[in-house]
């Protein structure tokens, strides 16, 4: 018996040394500026964006404007951006201002003087973007569903030898996804009808940004060409590939500097396990401070040449789709009486044209709460 109560005071007291680390940051490895932007051989907005790091505690994004961006050729030409806001600058370029074998830097002044400016970076030559199609796979995924059926994207990419070496893949996603019913019947203290039902937040767009980073080198090759290389990959779970689903593949051509650089920021996000796992890696850009050249400052001003395909998938009938429609009808047991007035409008289920006594959360009438617009791309099939 008093073995066991010594064992348990010593557990005891170990529970209580167990402290929440919190690492000791300086303020200068907490605050930096970070500078994102590109340029590419394709005519059109060439896009900058600014914005200071946040603590490790509370992630957020937090813009930079009012500053002064330029952007500056190996010929002295200069192109002044536009602050467009939310930390984002922009100017057109024509094709005649984006020349293969020329090199671009990027110079931003700060309100207070302070200065930051990139090396130069020198647009590539590079190839077309090869053959982008999907197969029906069964992936392993790392949560409880294990063994999961989806479509992964492939691409194919053949370059001659004086084309770079070096290449990276940029991925924005766009799926059509509607709602379950339209807007009827809803109560606010008395029933009221739609008529004839609302319709117009049924159908919805969605476009992201695919947050996954895809690089690869050809220099250990023997020809400068790559076949299968898998890219982006959704399983059935998902909503996206319910109605239509349409992916924009930017194959990017770097200069070896730019893609050590996304490499390293890819092996970061495959690699860290968690937080104290491995510890983020403070990836080197090309950019420095020069009013102040011992703070740091984060990311990369590159110059690439692109070349784009877009491919569409429709409902695939090789494996069933099974995601959630977020539509959740709540039976009322004691009728209307149970509706309170925080609530109105509260959505009413319709049954032949009469109302019902189900309510209907936001999600089963309107789209728009999940992220998308009613806006139909202009790239979208009819």
């Amino acid at each position: 018996m008093m073995n066991i109560i010594l064992s348990l005071i010593i557990l005891l007291g170990l529970w209580t040394c167990i402290k929440p680390y919190n690492p000791a940051l300086k303020a200068s490895s907490i605050e930096k500026y970070v500078v994102q932007g590109m340029v590419s051989n394709q005519e059109g907005w060439q896009e900058v964006n600014v914005s200071i790091t946040s603590s490790v505690k509370e992630p957020h994004f937090i813009p930079v404007d009012f500053c002064e961006v330029k952007i500056i050729d190996d010929e002295n030409n200069i192109f002044d951006l536009i602050n467009t806001g939310d930390g984002t600058y922009k100017v057109w370029m024509t094709s005649d201002e984006l020349v293969i074998g020329r090199g671009y830097k990027i110079k931003v002044t700060i309100v207070g003087g302070i200065v930051l400016e990139s090396d130069y970076d020198y647009i590539p030559k590079g190839p077309a973007i090869g053959e982008v199609y999907y197969e029906v796979e069964q992936h392993h995924i790392d949560y409880p569903e294990g063994w999961l059926m989806g479509v992964q994207f492939y691409t194919n990419m053949t370059g001659e030898n004086s084309d770079s070496r070096y290449y990276r893949w940029k991925l924005t996603e766009t799926y059509e996804y509607h709602s379950v019913y339209p807007l009827e019947f809803y109560y606010n203290g008395e029933i009221q009808q739609v008529s004839p039902p609302d319709s117009s937040e049924m159908i919805c767009y969605r476009t992201d940004l695919v947050d996954e980073i895809f690089t690869l080198s050809t220099e250990s090759f023997s020809s400068n060409s790559i076949n299968k290389f898998p890219l982006h990959y959704i399983e059935n779970t998902r909503p996206k590939l319910g109605i239509l689903y349409s992916l924009l593949i930017e194959q990017m051509a770097l200069s070896r500097a730019a893609y050590f650089y996304w490499d390293q920021l890819r092996q970061n996000n495959e690699e860290q396990g968690g937080l104290y796992a491995t510890q983020p890696l403070a990836v080197k850009g090309n950019i420095r401070n020069t009013s102040s050249p011992d703070f740091e400052v984060l990311g990369f001003f590159q110059a690439s040449n692109i070349s784009k395909k877009r491919i569409f998938v429709e409902p695939k009938p090789e494996f069933e789709l099974n995601y959630s429609d977020r539509c959740y009808p709540e039976p009322l047991r004691f009728g209307f009486i149970e509706i309170s007035p925080r609530d109105y409008p509260a959505y009413l289920l319709s049954e032949d044209g009469f109302p019902s006594t189900t309510i209907l959360n936001d999600e089963c009438i309107f789209c728009t709460m999940r992220g998308g617009v009613t806006q139909k791309p202009e790239f979208w099939p009819n």
